[in-house]
């Protein structure tokens, strides 16, 4: 084998050896390197419309760059949350939406607001993502002609549910300002002072077209004819 050969051999291999670690330079780092992405500084609750003062910059593996994750803060700026977003965690572009593409839910369900005094809706407890079931409860017909009937019998009630497992999408006090309870209380309990709790007065669920009819009849019941609303919390 003659030098000139030797030569371009060695030209090829030197050429060979650069191409392998060019490449395997940029599968590591394409594997293991990182960069930023925007995560909450604190939780930040449902239905929240964002803002950059709301985010922080954090290292995450690069891999996630080609996840559906938001990748800057003017991506997220002036968005909308549509589920509580925990601290420290990349936003999903699902989580966050457009303003003007926002809605408390899904397009196969109408969005309805219901009146509920405390003591019947879990204490005023209820909180945005839970499921409740929704009880009418009015008095029997009686038939004072019946046999056996004794006028100081106490009234029968009957008990009827009328929608079942319906979403919780938002809850107000009184004054249509969100109700947060639990919020308000773990708060005021870190500072000694007395819990100021913000009952829940308006439910806003996600109802089945089929069952609006049903949950507005006994609201009107309820103020006509002395019925009651009642609500649950439904069964997981």
């Amino acid at each position: 084998m003659n030098r000139l050969t030797q030569f371009i051999i060695g030209l090829i291999a030197i050429a060979l050896a650069l191409g392998a670690g060019f490449y395997g330079r940029n599968l590591y780092l394409k594997q293991v390197s990182t960069y930023q992405v925007p995560v909450p500084i604190s939780a930040i609750s449902a239905y929240t419309v964002l803002n950059a003062d709301m985010f922080q910059m954090r290292e995450m593996p690069r891999t996630m760059e080609a996840l559906p994750y938001y990748q800057s803060l003017q991506d997220l700026s002036g968005k909308i949350s549509t589920v509580s977003l925990p601290a420290d965690l990349p936003v999903a572009q699902a989580n966050a939406v457009p303003v003007v593409r926002f809605r408390l839910a899904d397009a196969d369900y109408e969005v309805l607001s219901v009146p509920v005094e405390p003591v019947s809706a879990v204490g005023g407890q209820i909180r945005i993502g839970e499921r409740v079931n929704i009880y009418q409860v009015q008095p029997k017909d009686v038939d004072s002609d019946k046999s056996g009937f004794n006028v100081s019998d106490p009234p029968a009630f009957k008990v009827e549910l009328i929608a079942d497992k319906v979403l919780v999408v938002d809850v107000r006090n009184a004054q249509g300002v969100t109700a947060e309870s639990i919020q308000n209380h773990e708060d005021n309990s870190v500072f000694g002072g007395s819990p100021q709790n913000e009952q829940v007065q308006i439910l806003t669920l996600a109802v089945k077209p089929e069952d609006v009819d049903l949950i507005l009849n006994a609201i009107a019941a309820s103020k006509k004819q002395g019925s009651l609303l009642w609500t649950t919390l439904a069964i997981p």
